[in-house]
């Protein structure tokens, strides 16, 4: 009955462990003449004449500092890499941000990734559109 408990107690410990090790979060975004940020839409639309700021807030801080990758895709016939940078976060700084502005009207995603020696792994994405208000004139 003892080992039946110290495996129960094993088993729930490692999945604490395992889970804990994820780095989570959320997006959001702010419209320009907005103080706050929008998040947990169905779908994010965007003018393509307006510059829109973007931030993911990770649920947790690590306790060391992690690099990151932040990837900016424009579909066409595949999705297509437009704009890639470096980021961190540590324990005084969660929160990864940037700016959409001058893209053309589209489908994107940003692409928020942990470079690992085997290769990048996606901590989260979200889609996005961005249309333009202007009539095309044949």
């Amino acid at each position: 009955m003892k080992r039946c408990y110290l495996i129960l107690i094993l088993i729930f410990s490692l999945l604490l462990i395992l889970s804990c090790g994820k780095l989570k979060g959320e997006f959001a975004f702010q419209n320009p003449g907005e103080k706050g940020y929008k998040i947990n839409q169905s779908r994010f639309e965007f003018n393509s004449s307006e510059s829109v700021n973007w931030i993911y807030k990770f649920d947790s801080t690590p306790g060391s500092r992690v690099e990151l990758g932040v990837i900016i895709l424009k579909k066409e016939l595949g999705w297509i890499d437009i704009l890639t940078t470096t980021d961190y976060i540590d324990s005084m700084k969660n929160i990864v941000y940037g700016t959409l502005k001058d893209y053309e009207p589209g489908d994107y995603k940003i692409v928020l990734v942990e470079p690992t020696s085997e290769g990048n792994k996606t901590i989260d994405e979200i889609e996005i559109y961005i249309y333009s208000d202007e009539e095309v004139l044949d």
